[in-house]
């Protein structure tokens, strides 16, 4: 269950299964608590956008120091809707953010080194979080309509399992606030696309057609094995007072975070 966490001016979501381990930092963050202003207001994390960098700096600072992670240690990635996943290890820490944008084009992050916090983006498409309390593995992943399609949720699975020893049935997959299948309104041409991979019951007929990307990863990550599904089941567009929408906004705002961290 994702819960709404409040402290002053500041809110974030916290996935309850994930913290009752005692083993791991993590948040979602809503545009609540931060320094920005106009569109980016308040908690603004989108740092290539025309708000002020020590803004978002600050803001960064602000959430990071609620829940307990040194914000210069984050690893950024550079989402460009692909289905690329990066394992990262302390030597990564600041990629993004302190030391210069290393890699081109990932949408996954992956680590089981305590210390090193991962970080994705995300204001209507779908945050999803990766947590093996076993092997103590943690993963992020930002899956918009072209990640969900390319299952980028399934080959995160499929590289924890490979490469961390990971048994599907023992990792826990939360899926974050995104725009819900109210009001995902899709073309026939990416309607059929939704289709051909999962199935007529992804969609919705309503005036046109309306995909539900939350199940399509439930899917693709049950198909892998997994067992323990936490949908927060939060649109991002019916919910804009609180987060973050690029529909809603038609593109004029700030960006939200999933940020994980292993002690």
């Amino acid at each position: 269950m994702f819960t709404l966490k409040t402290h002053g001016d500041l809110k974030y979501f916290t996935i309850d299964e994930f913290s009752e381990t005692g083993l791991l930092k993590h948040c979602f963050t809503t545009r609540c608590g931060g320094v920005s202003e106009n569109e980016f207001r308040s908690l603004n994390l989108r740092m290539h956008s025309e708000d002020k960098k020590e803004n978002i700096l600050k803001n960064y600072e602000i959430i990071c120091d609620e829940i307990g992670v040194d914000f210069k240690n984050l690893v950024f990635s550079n989402q460009v809707h692909c289905d690329t996943i990066l394992s990262v290890k302390k030597e990564d820490m600041g990629n993004g953010i302190t030391k210069p944008q290393k890699w081109d084009g990932v949408d996954g992050l992956i680590t089981n080194e305590p210390g090193v916090p991962i970080i994705i983006f995300a204001a209507d498409c779908v945050p999803v979080f990766f947590f093996d309390k076993k092997k103590k593995v943690i993963a992020l992943v930002h899956s918009g309509w072209k990640g969900t399609v390319l299952k980028i949720s399934a080959k995160c699975i499929e590289k924890m399992v490979c490469e961390y020893a990971c048994d599907p049935a023992d990792i826990m997959v939360a899926i974050g606030p995104s725009i819900g299948v109210c009001h995902f309104e899709v073309g026939d041409d990416v309607a059929d696309i939704f289709r051909d991979t999962f199935g007529d019951s992804v969609l919705e007929k309503h005036e046109k057609w309306h995909v539900n990307m939350q199940k399509a990863i439930e899917i693709q990550v049950r198909e892998m094995g997994v067992e323990k599904i936490i949908n927060a089941d939060i649109c991002t567009y019916c919910q804009s007072d609180l987060l973050f929408s690029h529909r809603k906004t038609g593109g004029k705002r700030g960006v939200m975070a999933g940020i994980m961290e292993l002690k």
